[in-house]
């Protein structure tokens, strides 16, 4: 499984290995795998600066054609057109806002040959996010993420739509 996350310099994210660290810890409480940091990539003219995680789960075999994507819409949007062949076959998640962009989830996102795609359930087109503290994980969760967590189906699909919003 890839789950790719982008690295925020927002105010309220002023611990940002805090996010990582719960990100794993929630992946592996949902997947029962470890998760490991397998790139980071780098601003081009900073090296101090990442632009976004790839968290791989260990060993790399298992969930394989799972791929999720984190971030805000101009991040998502860039990356996945950066990756389209990379994301063949693959189960793709996405979460993120729409803002403005219905026309990449309406039309160029169900147009990749992924085998399935889902999003993060939105309201108005925006993602809802919470404070994770409420529910001991210590980055802000959205509604979708938070419903997958919980989620008491076995099977992985299943779950997924019971969670997010299926766009192909």
């Amino acid at each position: 499984m890839i789950y790719v996350l982008q690295h925020s310099y927002k105010t309220e994210y002023n611990n940002f290995s805090d996010e990582i660290q719960g990100r794993k810890e929630y992946l592996y409480d949902i997947f029962k795998t470890y998760f490991i940091i397998k790139y980071t990539d780098y601003s081009i003219d900073n090296f101090l600066h990442p632009n976004y995680y790839i968290l791989e789960s260990f060993p790399s075999n298992i969930w394989e054609k799972y791929y999720f994507i984190v971030g805000d819409t101009d991040f998502v949007i860039r990356y996945i057109k950066s990756k389209r062949k990379e994301l063949a076959n693959k189960i793709l998640i996405v979460i993120t806002c729409k803002k403005n962009n219905n026309s990449f989830f309406e039309h160029y996102l169900p147009s990749l040959n992924c085998s399935s795609i889902f999003i993060a359930k939105l309201n108005n087109d925006e993602a809802d996010y919470y404070d994770g503290s409420k529910w001991g994980l210590n980055f802000k969760i959205t509604l979708s993420e938070l419903e997958f967590y919980n989620c008491n189906k076995d099977n992985m699909i299943d779950r997924l739509e019971n969670s997010f919003e299926r766009i192909k």
